[in-house]
């Protein structure tokens, strides 16, 4: 059957990704430390009340970036992202068992995927199986300079938009909390500064009319 669709092959895909850029004992007391002296001990109140201050301290703005974006893409339909990926040489038959096939349900279903790893394995699958790939050329900038060894090294972490803006991005002090609003179409891909050091991404995202959206994460 002839191709109708413009792969982006993996050496191409390599190039629009990997060649842009793809770890003390406390203080013991003396004798005369014991010695009650003139002057009064902070109570133990004054800490508790500093730590319940900083816990209920307003939320803090998280550094974002829009790195990439087509605010007109729109995603294949199903019958045809299925068919393109069948006669792609690197899935064929094999979309149809696992682990293929958990992974196209996953990507395909999903409108945020985030990622606090870089690398060509890392992106290989999230591009293709969740139709991404038709709007690869958006994402050069994302990897430009230092922003590879800054997403392994933590101080940056990513998320692609299907269908959705970022209209507020803050972290409450245990979580970052991102607030979209649903669009007609579009695609984009967001860097933030990570604020934590956790293995997995503590994200939440609420759609600006309500509700908690779920979000895959493309690390593997």
């Amino acid at each position: 059957m002839h191709n109708q669709f413009s792969w982006p092959t993996v050496g191409t895909l390599g190039l629009v990704i990997s060649s842009l850029g793809i770890a003390g004992c406390p203080m013991s007391l003396s004798l005369a430390d014991a010695v009650p002296s003139t002057h009064e001990a902070i109570p133990l109140a004054q800490s508790t009340s500093t730590e319940t201050a900083i816990a209920n301290s307003p939320p803090q703005t998280v550094n974002h970036d829009v790195c990439g974006a087509l605010p007109e893409w729109e995603r294949l339909s199903l019958d045809a992202q299925t068919t393109a990926l069948i006669e792609n040489p690197r899935y064929g038959e094999a979309l149809a068992v696992e682990p293929l096939k958990s992974l196209f349900e996953k990507f395909w279903q999903e409108s945020l995927i985030t990622f606090t790893t870089y690398g060509l394995s890392a992106r290989t699958e999230p591009v293709y199986l969740s139709g991404v790939w038709t709007g690869i050329e958006a994402m050069s900038a994302c990897y430009e300079g230092d922003r590879p060894a800054a997403i392994n090294a933590g101080t940056l972490a990513e998320m692609w938009l299907i269908g959705y803006q970022i209209a507020d991005f803050v972290w409450t002090g245990e979580t970052y909390q991102v607030t979209v609003e649903p669009t007609t179409a579009g695609l984009r891909f967001i860097q933030f500064e990570r604020l934590e050091n956790e293995d997995t991404l503590p994200l939440v995202v609420l759609e600006s009319g309500g509700g908690t959206l779920t979000v895959a994460s493309g690390d593997w």
